[in-house]
């Protein structure tokens, strides 16, 4: 199992529905149809989708009598209100299964994307935790309760990262109040992520009271729907009865489509309905909160906004304790310390990969592949400083290997992954640049006593800056520091306090070269 994740200060069955847990499920199995064509819409692949929504529809309570009185809100006058989550990445018992931390921090970074529009953004809180658990990772309707019952942090959204949560690909436990979601929908463009966050601030679907009724579509809709004994207003296209009927949201239009769909040109659903009166319709496929595809949807609307933000301010004043968001990671700049780009390092031995740190990143994701292209990745890495230890035997000898960095923070996980570079495995320590780029490079004493200060002079044609690295003979860097370099003679003391005795290399980048030098500690 991978180590707990720790951040300095923050990242340290179908339909029946046993309790009353809500899952919301968009479980595609997906078979490609010819293409087919809308009336003067144009040619639209359609798809044949398995839907499972295995429960009875949700609505609180406090969503009841809050949609008797809504807020009015003004989007562009909202303070961002920030979010604490805490992500349970759920693995088998021998800790396989996870999902990529790249695909994690994608699916993260496209909520919050989406719940801008409502400025709304989650944040990281303390550690990212693992559970090796194969009956969680492929669970029930009561296993997940269990696994929410026993892992829930208080006063976060608990997001729980699994293979299979209960045949869906997403689901709200209201009982748990944490959500579920398959590892597989968590990726950018895909809204499942959004509609459960959707779920766990109060909303329910905008086809609330159908998902378990299904009617004639050519004969108008009856006045009521009722379900698990609950019966519910059938929302009219007039609006005459939004507040009490279908979702309760006013400007969410009716929608009584229970399965997904895929929109037509005017991003509506094809099907056309019916209310009570006899009215036709068709449901906007912009809506998070409804069933239409990926492709479709693309908001919330004012009201659905109001209700979250009230949510949070009414229900869960613990979770706004901290209001005061991290600054965003500065870039995603690349700068090798060690191995300088083209540099070979010793087959078989241990090195660090170490890079210039870059301002506000609290973690790095780091992609080592024998394809430029990180088509294949042979190894991915975390780490919470800038660098990482590669063992001996972690690569393939006599390969060239390219790599990359991904900065994040608990706050911003948008920066994209770094350019690449490279480095060989090879029989013996060399440079890209063979010519040397410094003059006059010595270093005295040499050999040097423990704990003795060590000189380096050297001559550079012009100004800039170097890096002076520490190297064991096998290319791991000890330690290494930046130099202003001058046009002409320069000079800098090295300190080889705690290193044992030995043989070392010391190296000095500059000028767009590496130079080395041999040194002993007695």
């Amino acid at each position: 199992m991978p180590e707990r994740l720790q951040l300095p200060g923050c990242f340290r069955r179908a339909r029946a529905f046993i309790d009353q847990t809500h899952y919301f499920s968009m479980k595609r199995i997906v078979t490609f149809l010819a293409f087919a064509l809308f009336t003067g819409l144009g040619a639209y692949a359609q798809q044949t989708l398995q839907d499972f929504c295995g429960t009875p529809p949700h609505k609180s309570e406090w969503l009841e009598r809050y949609q008797q009185n809504p807020q009015v809100i003004n989007r562009s006058m909202l303070d961002t209100i920030y979010v604490p989550v805490t992500f349970h990445i759920v693995g088998k018992n021998d800790g396989t299964g996870y999902i990529s931390y790249n695909r994690l921090m994608d699916g993260f970074c496209f909520l919050n994307e989406v719940f801008a529009q409502a400025a709304i953004q989650f944040y990281v809180k303390g550690d990212i935790r693992f559970i090796n658990n194969s009956s969680y990772y492929d669970h029930n309707n009561s296993t997940g309760g269990q696994m929410m019952a026993a892992n829930n942090v208080p006063n976060t959204v608990n997001f729980y990262i699994v293979n299979d949560p209960n045949g869906a690909l997403g689901y709200y436990s209201p009982t748990r109040d944490a959500v579920a979601l398959a590892k597989g929908s968590l990726t950018s463009g895909d809204y499942t992520w959004p509609h459960e966050a959707g779920h766990y601030l109060s909303l329910p679907h905008t086809f609330y009271g159908w998902e378990t009724t299904d009617y004639n579509y050519d004969n108008p809709t009856p006045n009521t729907v009722t379900w698990g004994g609950v019966t519910r207003l059938v929302e009219k296209v007039n609006g005459s009865n939004c507040v009490f009927a279908g979702d309760g949201f006013c400007d969410t239009s009716p929608d009584y489509l229970n399965f997904r769909w895929n929109c037509n040109g005017d991003v509506e659903s094809p099907q056309i309905q019916k209310d009570q009166e006899g009215v036709d319709f068709r449901s906007d496929g912009t809506l998070i909160m409804g069933y239409a595809l990926d492709g479709c949807v693309t908001r919330f609307t004012e009201g659905q906004i109001g209700a979250m933000r009230a949510n949070l301010q009414q229900i869960r004043p613990g979770h706004l304790t901290n209001q005061n968001p991290g600054l965003p990671v500065a870039s995603n700049e690349l700068t090798p310390i060690f191995p300088a780009e083209g540099q070979a390092v010793l087959n078989g031995e241990p090195f660090t990969l170490e890079w210039e740190a870059i301002p506000n990143a609290e973690m790095y994701f780091v992609d080592v592949s024998l394809i430029s292209t990180f088509a294949f990745i042979n190894k991915t890495f975390v780490t919470t400083t800038n660098s990482v230890d590669i063992a001996g035997d972690d690569l393939n000898p006599d390969r060239k290997y390219f790599w990359r960095i991904r900065p994040f923070n608990r706050y911003d996980a948008c920066v994209s992954n770094s350019d690449v570079h490279s480095f060989e495995l090879a029989e013996t320590i060399s440079s890209a640049n063979d010519r040397e780029t410094v003059q006059g490079l010595r270093l005295y004493p040499n050999p040097a006593k423990e704990n003795q200060e060590v000189v380096l002079e050297f001559a550079s044609e012009k100004a800039g800056n170097a890096t002076i690295s520490i190297l064991s003979i096998t290319g791991q860097a000890l330690n290494s520091r930046r130099l202003d370099v001058a046009a002409g003679a320069n000079r800098a003391n090295l300190s080889v306090d705690g290193l044992p005795r030995g043989l070392y290399l010391v190296r000095i980048d500059a000028n767009g070269g590496a130079n080395y030098r041999k040194l002993l500690v007695q």
